[in-house]
């Protein structure tokens, strides 16, 4: 009995350790992330052939006007953060996050991303 508690007691540790969340790294995919079963962040792809982090952000944005919440995605294993604040991006969800673009460019790519959105609803 006291060699089975030594064994649990032993394997405790491990079973607490979970791997730290990465963002997926395939070339040029933009992804979201969702919660998924058990509660688990998921990765969803947005848009393939995606250039670069800032164009997936700008992807990210335009979900994030028409859903009006935050957004988390995922850029060739960079994070990207959507919020009321601003678009920011970190190697990790505990990572220091740059911003992506200044005040005046979000400005400029909301437009846009608005005009995208009249043309659609016929306006």
């Amino acid at each position: 009995m006291r060699r089975l508690l030594i064994g649990l007691m032993a394997t405790l540790p491990l079973a607490a350790c979970e791997r730290p969340l990465t963002a997926p790294s395939n070339p040029g995919v933009c992804w979201r992330m969702v919660e998924g079963m058990n509660r688990k962040p998921d990765f969803r792809p947005v848009a393939p052939y995606i250039e670069t982090l800032e164009n997936c952000a700008v992807r990210l944005e335009g979900l994030y006007m028409i859903h009006g919440q935050p957004v988390t995605g995922a850029f060739q294993g960079q994070f990207i953060y959507v919020t009321d604040a601003d678009i920011t991006a970190s190697t990790g969800p505990k990572a220091q996050r740059y911003r992506v673009f200044t005040p005046a460019q979000r400005a400029q790519v909301r437009k846009g991303i608005q005009t995208l959105i009249d043309r659609e609803n016929g306006r």
